[in-house]
């Protein structure tokens, strides 16, 4: 933020067909169809229209419930967004709320994020506390301390957490997985409905991986080439092709392992 005090900074409100330019100011309001040109700093950004900025933004809050694109990154310590957004460059947050449908065409670095919405990262994902309830996906690795998983993701590269907890309700996808404790559960709320669609369509939701490699492994409905860990459990709907391990292995009937080997 800038060292100006905000009682010296003006506010900027479009609420019609307008444009401004770039600079700093104390808080900008988007509330019809406006357009800014250049950088903006400012105390608070808000977007309830369709609003577009061709330039950085630095805010202590961002909030978005109209349609919104911005063309550069974002650095904030609150976003919050429940319309539809496109972001074309890097974007750091303290705090970031999706609720609507969002692209980030750079990487996401971001200490506690929350997803109900749909959540596209063309770069990598970074943070503390990731949780997502609707659709994530994310390009390139995943690096964050915690992961929490109940829609549908797709990480085309490393998910690095010290706890991932994934509930299977749809067809997903992590090329690796590595992490202390793992868990990944057939989600039960829709338990009956998925057995319905499975046998009508031939549909099975699942988790699908290459490598999963952690000190305490559990799963279900997981599909993966190889599972490396200390304490591996494989529950119910599996289908593993070699499972490593050093402490203790254990797998339920119904579930396939083609080879386990005790390191």
């Amino acid at each position: 933020m800038s060292t100006v005090e905000n009682k010296e900074l003006h506010d900027l409100k479009i609420s019609g067909s307008g444009s401004s330019g770039g600079g700093r100011f104390n808080s900008v309001k988007i509330s019809g169809s406006g357009t800014i040109q250049g950088d903006i700093d400012c105390k608070d950004l808000k977007i309830s229209g369709s609003g577009k900025i061709n330039g950085k933004i630095i805010t202590e809050e961002f909030k978005t419930s109209g349609s919104s694109r911005i063309i550069g990154g974002i650095k904030a310590k609150e976003i919050s967004i429940s319309g539809s957004t496109r972001i074309e460059g890097p974007v750091t947050a303290a705090e970031m709320t999706i609720s609507g449908s969002s692209k980030i065409s750079e990487d996401l670095t971001c200490k506690n994020f929350k997803s109900s919405g749909s959540t596209k990262i063309d770069g990598k994902l970074q943070g503390g506390t990731i949780k997502s309830s609707g659709s994530l996906k994310v390009e390139k690795d995943c690096e964050v301390e915690s992961f929490i998983s109940r829609g549908s993701v797709r990480i085309n590269g490393l998910l690095s957490a010290d706890k991932v907890d994934i509930e299977v309700s749809h067809e997903s996808f992590i090329k690796e997985i590595g992490g202390e404790i793992i868990e990944v559960k057939n989600d039960l709320s829709t338990k009956l409905l998925k057995q319905v669609v499975k046998f009508f369509m031939q549909r099975s939701d699942c988790l699908r991986s290459e490598l999963i490699e952690g000190d305490e492994i559990y799963l279900e409905n997981t599909k993966a080439k190889l599972v490396r860990g200390k304490n591996v459990k494989i529950g119910e709907n599996c289908e593993i092709e070699t499972v490593e391990y050093s402490g203790t292995f254990d797998i339920k009937d119904g579930s396939t392992v083609g080879k386990s080997t005790k390191n």
